[in-house]
């Protein structure tokens, strides 16, 4: 059934579950096209994941590093969103040195983050993500087999004993990707973030690094199963630096990242105000 489309102001209160949240302006509305496209989209990805997932598997034994993972997981995301006919544009706001790990901090607007990073990031790197993620069949298996890292937050004590094993892991040279929302927003709005991710980069002491993703939510809406074609944005922010940071410095950190989403976020808005023009 087709929702209205409601267009959420900037300062309004943001709905407490996204998933349950009527679509916002710009997003694919429920139509027969948007729906076809959606599930020619979920073929390409359920005939790209089972294989790409053995490949990675099998390289994994050989080299078990985030260079591997990435190399699979770029043909993996770009196969999917080529068959989508979905392009991935990547802004460098600075060079980052290719040997040294960092910690990529990303805003989370829907799976479309996931596949368009994957292919487009230009730098190794493997996902923290949730323990349950373990558990789903095929993807599960391949992200445990990976450079990947598994956060437990099932208890406090586990949830530190996460920490520091992300840290080493880190420190010892895998870079790793996480969104610091912990939820898609299907929408430009960014959501409280959560201190696990910037633990992390205080742990690891190796350089944050800010990554948004600017329009995934006008291509996609798997709530809606909505989806066409069209482009992606990635922008890599400039590093922050961990050395010598601590807990305490976490509130200035996380700020830090959401002003550089935030700003790139509005220039996009701005950009499509002037061609709506």
């Amino acid at each position: 059934m087709s929702q209205s489309v409601t267009d959420v102001p900037e300062k309004a209160p943001l709905p407490a579950d996204p998933l349950k949240a009527p679509p916002i302006a710009g997003v694919p509305l429920p139509s027969l096209g948007t729906r076809l496209w959606f599930g020619w989209m979920s073929l390409v990805s359920g005939l790209a994941t089972v294989p790409m997932s053995i490949a990675q598997v099998v390289g994994h034994a050989f080299d078990p590093t985030a260079r591997n993972f990435k190399r699979w997981a770029r043909l993996w995301g770009g196969m999917i969103l080529g068959g989508a006919l979905i392009r991935v544009e990547v802004e460098e706001h600075t060079a980052l040195d290719p040997s040294q790990p960092y910690v990529f901090v990303s805003n989370h607007q829907n799976l479309v983050d996931i596949l368009a990073l994957a292919a487009g990031l230009p730098y190794p790197f493997g996902f923290i993500a949730k323990a349950e993620l373990a558990r789903v069949p095929m993807l599960g298996f391949a992200l445990r087999q990976s450079a990947s890292i598994f956060v437990d937050k099932s208890t406090p004590r586990k949830a530190i004993e996460s920490v520091r094993e992300a840290g080493e892991r880190i420190r010892g040279g895998n870079s790793v990707l996480v969104f610091a929302e912990g939820m898609r927003t299907f929408s430009p709005f960014i959501y409280p973030l959560q201190r696990g991710a910037f633990l992390v980069a205080v742990e690891a002491g190796v350089p944050l690094v800010p990554v948004t993703v600017v329009d995934a939510y006008r291509l996609v809406d798997e709530r809606h199963y909505t989806a066409r074609p069209g482009r992606v944005r990635i922008v890599v922010g400039e590093p922050i630096a961990m050395e010598g940071k601590r807990r305490g410095d976490l509130p200035e950190i996380m700020a830090q990242v959401r002003a550089q989403w935030e700003a790139e976020l509005a220039g996009e808005a701005a950009r499509v105000s002037l061609k709506i023009g």
